[in-house]
């Protein structure tokens, strides 16, 4: 799924503005909204007009369960960005770099790259469990690998060590990048790289690659 275009959202925000109950000046503000820019902006300034989201495009809450201390510190600095992000956790879960899925509703998948303990670890985490142990996964034009399950189903480890170092640097030379995979959490998620070189440089540092 893409995400939605400009011209298209405005279109269903204008809908929205005719099918609710509105004051004048609720509507005079909203035709407001409607001009602005960045989508976020747009969204937000909805919401103050009519006080609740019009769109379940914002933060939504993820029922605690048993995912693990990394996975929670990586979906605390996911945003509504669709590039990477880096942050240094310290002991909770070392540096990691997040890069969230394209064109899926929050919360979205995540690519992330960690160094931990001078570990480097690629991996997909998902919002939800997935009920598997093992992975067939294809990134990017890389070739086939067995993908682990980690994290009571909620870490989708491409490799530690050396393979994760291979599949990142071959990732720094694309635009965006690809995963086709068994299973439809995973199949079809595609994830901006730009800036993802830059990005991860304290990365590549602590882990000495």
């Amino acid at each position: 799924m893409r995400v939605m275009p400009r011209h298209l959202l405005v279109s269903s925000l204008l809908a929205l503005i005719f099918v609710l109950p509105a004051s004048a000046d609720q509507l005079e503000e909203a035709h407001a909204c409607v001009q602005k820019a960045d989508r976020l902006d747009r969204l937000a300034c909805f919401d103050r007009v009519f006080g609740t989201p019009l769109l379940a495009h914002s933060t939504v809450a993820i029922p605690r369960s048993n995912q693990p201390e990394r996975w929670r510190q990586a979906f605390a600095q996911a945003s509504q960005g669709d590039t990477a992000i880096y942050r240094d956790t310290g002991q909770a879960a070392g540096l990691l770099v997040t890069v969230p899925a394209l064109g899926v509703k929050p919360p979205r998948p995540l690519l992330v790259l960690q160094c931990q303990n001078n570990i480097t670890e690629l991996s997909v985490m998902l919002p939800r469990a997935l009920d598997a142990e093992r992975v067939r996964v294809v990134i990017g034009n890389q070739g086939a690998t067995s993908w682990r399950v980690r994290g009571g189903g909620f870490v989708v480890s491409g490799g530690r060590g050396l393979p994760a170092i291979r599949t990142a640097k071959a990732m720094l030379a694309e635009p965006d990048v690809r995963v086709n995979a068994q299973r439809s959490e995973l199949d079809g998620l595609v994830f901006d790289l730009t800036g993802f070189g830059e990005t991860i440089r304290p990365v590549r540092s602590a882990c000495g690659w």
